[in-house]
């Protein structure tokens, strides 16, 4: 089972669960701190006992609307972030008229409590929540803009699809080499290629028991044989790997490779482990 994990498009325009979450522990931390505030007041300026409930009340009557309007403010911020000149009027009109309902509902209470009359309650809280929008805009542009969301639900996500991918072809070895024989020059076939040994500016190549001369290095004609097929022996010899009959080791790490054609070819220490991995030693 694995979460999905999806970033949301900046223009979302409804608020998430996220965005209460995070207004509710913001808010929830100021009203908390400022209802600590009204009852420090109470006993050092009012010298009256602390009231907790009285405190907390007054408070959330000011503030407690905000745990509505953040989330409002921030699905507003996502939706028009990357639209400020096109619709910069709109967004101005959306975040006024969130401002005016947050201040009517402790003008309302007021009105209902008798505590003011409602111009002195919108002179009072609306200066304030001005302020608030600043402050949460803040809080958006900081910490919650490029914030990745992760949805509730959990689904069992499908293995990832591999394509196969297409394995480098082989270059296109030839079937046939032009060599020399004596003063001729004569095509001999691959397949039926003994061993390759240097000579020199030239290689020496038995094919069925007869021996001819190319001119080019053994790294070259290596190139140019099946790495299947054969496999290098000493830093001068290659063979065919059906051709070995036996490997004599000698107790330096070097040793000797004898063909069925009845070639015996000297096998270096450096290419024993390969030769082992083949046939054992004797």
């Amino acid at each position: 089972m694995s979460a999905r994990i999806i970033l949301l498009p900046r223009d979302v325009a409804w608020p998430l669960r996220s965005d209460f979450k995070t207004s509710a522990i913001g808010w929830g931390a100021f009203i908390a701190l400022l209802s600590c505030y009204c009852m420090v007041y109470q006993v050092v300026v009012d010298n009256v006992p602390a009231d907790f409930a009285a405190s907390f009340s007054h408070v959330f009557k000011n503030w407690g609307v905000w745990l509505v309007s953040t989330p409002v403010i921030f699905a507003a911020l996502r939706k028009y972030s990357t639209k400020w000149h096109d619709r910069a009027v709109e967004f101005a009109a959306l975040v006024a008229l969130v401002v005016f309902i947050s201040a009517a509902v402790p003008v309302a209470v007021d009105l209902l409590t008798n505590a003011r009359n409602a111009a002195s309650s919108l002179m009072i809280f609306l200066p304030r929540y001005v302020a608030v929008v600043g402050v949460v805009y803040l809080i958006w542009h900081v910490f919650l803009r490029e914030r990745r969301v992760m949805t509730e639900t959990v689904e069992v996500l499908p293995p990832p699809v591999i394509e196969p991918t297409a394995c480098a072809e082989e270059p296109e070895r030839p079937a046939t080499l032009l060599v020399s024989k004596g003063a001729d020059q004569c095509l001999i076939q691959i397949g039926r290629i003994e061993c390759v040994s240097a000579a020199g500016n030239y290689v020496e190549i038995v094919e069925r028991g007869q021996r001819y001369l190319l001119r080019a290095t053994l790294k070259q004609v290596e190139d140019l044989l099946p790495a299947s097929d054969f496999i290098r022996i000493h830093r001068s010899h290659l063979v065919r790997r059906d051709e070995i009959e036996r490997i004599k080791s000698q107790p330096s790490g070097n040793g000797t490779v004898h063909l069925r054609g009845g070639q015996a070819l000297p096998m270096s220490k450096k290419h024993k482990q390969a030769l082992q991995r083949y046939r054992p030693m004797e």
